[in-house]
Order: C-alpha cells, then sequence, then structure tokens
C-alpha cells in the first residue's frame, strides 16, 4: 500500500511542473479559447433532455448550429461531470486539461514498461508529458480535444498490444472502450491515429502467436470500439455537406501552407503566434533535443546489442518498426510529401500537416526510454538509475519552460458563459458548422425566440429549450412568423400537432412559417434523422454487447 502511495505522489511531483499555471484564480489565453463556450452549450443540451447533444442553442449569433454533431463531444461530457460535481464552468475545463497530463504519463508508463521495465517506463512516461508538442497544444494552441486524443493514444497501443498477446474478454473489453474514447476525442486525430493504429496492430499481430485467432480478437476490438462510437462518427461524416465546415480546408487552412522543413524538428523558437507559410513559424515543432538524444541512445545500444548477440529479438523489431514510423511521419509532414497529400482527398481534412507530431511524440517517447533497459544489461544499476536520475532532470530542465502561457488575463474577457455575450461575441469565434444556407452572418443577434414578419398576433412561449420550441399563438388573420433558429436537418414544425412544412431558404437559413387565423400550438423540435437514428442504435447494440461480454467475466469472477 505505501509503495501505490508513493509511486502515485511521485508521479504527482513529476506531473505537477506542466500544469502548475492551472491553479490560479485567473486564465489565460490561447488560440482556441471557446472551451468555456463549448461545455456551457452542453451542460443547457443536456438539462434540456437533448441526449445525445446536438445542437448548441445561443451560438450561430443565437440562431443555433449542430456544434455536438460534429465537434468530437467527450472531454466536454467529462467536464460536464465535474461541472455536476459543483465547479465552475471554467474549474471544469481546467480539471480536464490537467487529466491529459495525468492520463499520458500512466497511458505511456504502462506501454513503456510493458517492453523495458519501471525505469524505463518511468523515463517513456516523463518524456511523454514533456513533449514540447504537448505544449504547443496547450500552452499556444488550447486544443483540448487533441490533447486529450494524444493521452489516450499510449492506451490504446497498450490495449491492441495486451489484447493480440492474450486473446481474452477482459482485453477486448478494454481495447473497445479506449479505443472508443480516442474517436470521441478528437475528429481529425481520429482521421490519423485510425491508419496509424492499425498498422501498429497488424505489425504486431505478425510478432505474435495464434496469429488467427489474436486477429480475430483484434477485429471485434476495432468494429466495437467503432460501433460505441458511431452515433457521433457517422453523422459527423455523413452530415458534413450541409454545413461549412468545407471552409475549414481552404484559404490559409489549407494543409499546402503548413507544410513543415526537416530542421524544424530539431530547432525551433518558441512563440505563441500561428503557424505560417514557410518559416520562421510563430509557434515551434520541434520534438526536443532531449528526446531525440534519449532516442537515438536507444538506436545506438540496440545496434550495439544486435552485434553483439547476431539474432534479431522482438524489441529490435519494435525499435525498428517505431523507428521507420517516426521517420514515415514525419517525411508526410513536410512539404517534400505534399504529391501524396495531392492524392488523397480525405487528408485535407487534416488542414495541418505538422499535426502528426500527435502520433510521432508517442513514439519517440517511447524509444526513449529504451535505454535505461539496455544500459541494466551492460553496467551497474546504481549507476543506471543515476542515468535515469540525470535524463529525468534534463527533460524537466530543458523542457518545462515551455509549459508556461505568455500571459495571464482576466478570465471574463474570454471564458465567459452568460447568454447575451455567447450570441454577439462568441458566434463568429465558432462559425465553422453554422449550416451552409446561412449565405452571410445575421445583421441581428437573435435574442427573442421569434419575430413576427407581417400581421398582429398575441404570443406566449411555452417552452424554450435546445431541441424544443412551444409556442401559444392567437389571432384574428393569417400570420408570418419567423422561428429564430437555423435550420439543419432534424427540425420539424408541428402545429396543432400536425406536421407542416416551412421555409428557410429565402432567409438566410432561418425557419420562417405562415399561420392561420385562430388560437394554435406551434412546436418546433430537433428529430433523429435516419442517420442519427441508426448510427445510435449501433452504438446501443455495440454498448450492449460490451455489456454482455463483461458480465460474463463478473460472473466468473463471481462464482
Amino acid at each position: 500500500m505505501k509503495k501505490k502511495f508513493l509511486a502515485v505522489f511521485l508521479v504527482f511531483i513529476v506531473v505537477l511542473p506542466s500544469i502548475l499555471p492551472l491553479f490560479r484564480s485567473d486564465f489565460f489565453r490561447m488560440h482556441d479559447y471557446t472551451h468555456v463556450a463549448r461545455l456551457h452549450q452542453l451542460d443547457k443540451a443536456l438539462k434540456d433532455g437533448h441526449f445525445p447533444p446536438r445542437w448548441a442553442k445561443d451560438l450561430g449569433w443565437g440562431y443555433g448550429m449542430p456544434l455536438f454533431n460534429f465537434y468530437a463531444p467527450l472531454p466536454y461530457y467529462l467536464g460536464e461531470v465535474f461541472h455536476l460535481l459543483g465547479f465552475s464552468f471554467l474549474n471544469s475545463i481546467k480539471i480536464v486539461f490537467a487529466l491529459t497530463f495525468f492520463i499520458s504519463f500512466t497511458g505511456m508508463f504502462f506501454l513503456a514498461k510493458k517492453f523495458w521495465g519501471k525505469w524505463a517506463g518511468f523515463l517513456a512516461a516523463v518524456a511523454f508529458v514533456y513533449s514540447p508538442y504537448r505544449a504547443v497544444d496547450f500552452y499556444v494552441r488550447g486544443a483540448l480535444g487533441e490533447l486529450f486524443g494524444i493521452a489516450l493514444l499510449p492506451w490504446a497501443v497498450w490495449a491492441i498490444f495486451q489484447l493480440i498477446e492474450k486473446k481474452k474478454i477482459k482485453f477486448l473489453l478494454i481495447s473497445s472502450f479506449i479505443l472508443a474514447t480516442l474517436f470521441l476525442s478528437h475528429t481529425v486525430l481520429t482521421l490519423i491515429s485510425f491508419p496509424f493504429l492499425l498498422l501498429i496492430s497488424f505489425f504486431y499481430l505478425f510478432l505474435c502467436s495464434q496469429k488467427k485467432k489474436a486477429f480475430f480478437y483484434l477485429l471485434a476490438s476495432f468494429l466495437l470500439g467503432l460501433g460505441l462510437s458511431l452515433f457521433f462518427l457517422l453523422p459527423a461524416y455523413l452530415e458534413k455537406q450541409f454545413t461549412r465546415v468545407f471552409t475549414l480546408t481552404q484559404g490559409f487552412s489549407h494543409y499546402s501552407h503548413h507544410f513543415l522543413y526537416f530542421r524544424q524538428f530539431v530547432y525551433g523558437n518558441w512563440g505563441y503566434g500561428g503557424s505560417v507559410d514557410s518559416i520562421p513559424d510563430l509557434m515551434s515543432f520541434h520534438l526536443g533535443k532531449g528526446h531525440l538524444f534519449l532516442a537515438f541512445l536507444t538506436l545506438g545500444l540496440v545496434f550495439l546489442s544486435f552485434i553483439q548477440e547476431k539474432k534479431i529479438k522482438k524489441k529490435t523489431l519494435i525499435v525498428g518498426f517505431f523507428t521507420s514510423l517516426i521517420l514515415l511521419l514525419a517525411f508526410l509532414a513536410t512539404y517534400h510529401a505534399q504529391p501524396v497529400w495531392d492524392a488523397l482527398p480525405l487528408m485535407v481534412y487534416i488542414q495541418f500537416p505538422w499535426r502528426l507530431n500527435s502520433l510521432i511524440i508517442v513514439l519517440l517517447a517511447f524509444l526513449a526510454g529504451g535505454g535505461c533497459f539496455y544500459l541494466q544489461k551492460r553496467i551497474n544499476k546504481k549507476i543506471v538509475f543515476l542515468f535515469l536520475l540525470g535524463s529525468v532532470l534534463g527533460l524537466l530542465k530543458i523542457n518545462s519552460r515551455y509549459f508556461r502561457p505568455e500571459k495571464y488575463l482576466d478570465p471574463q474577457k474570454h471564458y465567459y458563459a452568460d447568454e447575451k455575450s455567447l450570441k454577439k461575441s462568441m458566434s463568429g469565434i465558432i462559425p465553422d458548422y453554422v449550416p451552409l444556407w446561412v449565405e452571410k452572418d445575421p445583421s441581428e443577434i437573435a435574442l427573442e425566440d421569434y419575430r413576427i414578419i407581417e400581421g398582429s398576433l398575441d404570443i406566449e412561449v411555452k417552452e424554450s429549450r435546445t431541441n424544443r420550441l412551444l409556442l401559444q399563438t392567437s389571432s384574428s388573420q393569417p400570420v408570418k412568423l419567423q422561428l429564430n433558429r437555423f435550420y439543419f436537418p432534424g427540425w420539424q414544425l408541428f402545429l396543432d400537432n400536425q406536421k407542416i412544412d416551412f421555409s428557410y431558404k429565402n432567409n438566410n437559413g432561418i425557419i420562417k412559417t405562415s399561420l392561420p387565423a385562430g388560437k394554435h400550438q406551434l412546436v418546433l423540435a430537433f428529430k433523429r434523422t435516419k442517420v442519427r437514428f441508426w448510427s445510435e442504435i449501433a452504438s446501443l447494440v455495440s454498448l450492449l454487447i460490451l455489456a454482455v461480454l463483461g458480465g460474463k467475466i463478473a460472473k466468473k469472477k463471481i462464482f
């Protein structure tokens, strides 16, 4: 018990310097400072009974937009848990950011420990947490979803390796769950990590015995992981055509403006600006000189071991494969690889080739820990311990300076959570998923739920929720009425419980309708489309399968 407590305390002490700024009452501006707004909208949707949340009521200048139909929601679900426990929206986001550091450390520790042992696992975990690119993602970009996904990558690799080796239901459950959480953390990272994980899986499958059985376990894991996340992934892909999301891949957001040069992996002036076309970038993408030194040391020791033993071992193959993957990913991130990007249409959605650093730092940290393992075979353990201590302190000294914000500010300037401010100031910051038929930014913010276009009408708002608007109306003549919601597939209008048509294309995407004279009940409801319905069914079926398998394991343990 004491050892476990000391281990947890040591992890906390090592990780703490990287997250110290989170313990202040104020905060700092990042490139993406919309997380509190997103969490606020998720909280409102859930409390309105809208599950799974897809619509954000106050964004889109108050006319709403399908934010969570496209923006990976898992980090905000986790943030909502802390908010429901009593934390403010801002502090809930801070906690989720902090958790990504601890998840990163533990995941890399278990992955590296599996091959190199505890000491090497500890060194690899420190190297991963203090990867300069992770500092860029937090203190510069504020990429919460990407940080969360990166933190889960070592866990995903570890779970897949365990599943292939042991071929047990327990690891099928674990790997499926981790894959699902990864896929729900960041849409773009899902796009680049899926083939990455497949490559690693098939490579490790080649190294292990009982390949046929392991393959079926592996296939089931990926299918169940995808199935669990399908409620989000399928609508996000099939319904993106109805939004402005294509603007994310045009102009300066096109990948052709964000390739790296090889020297940028080693050198780079630290900055808090953005990625620019060519050198010098206003932020750094270097991998860390300490990380590269430790990785090269591992490579040298592996080569020396091979020369002496004249035998290719499993660890040697893994080191060679991971090194090859690093070189491939680094090449793909440079301008030399533009013909590859041009030939593969899906890569346009990655936007920034330097995002491949998300994968490189996982492999590099793993290699950085390997030196401890090979040194233990050659020299005294006390000297190895001194090497470990010196390496950890060196990584902390070299890289801790990156884990600091540029400057602090009053959180209320950017991290507000009141409806009027969100409608007025945040809508222009998050316009990516505004419906396609919104031709221009609205000239008026929707502070009310409706606007009478023509005629006279007595109207009472009985219910105004994220996914439902209920109006009680009375008029002596026909009336034209605007309902202040952007149309998106799923919105349906009911007059006295009868479904009626409405228009939106000639009204900048805002729903409008005509009402006959008399007293009426008008309901605007956000319903499931066929795509959303069947994708949710697929996720429920996957969850049920995993629950049944989990029940069988629990039953065996009990009886």
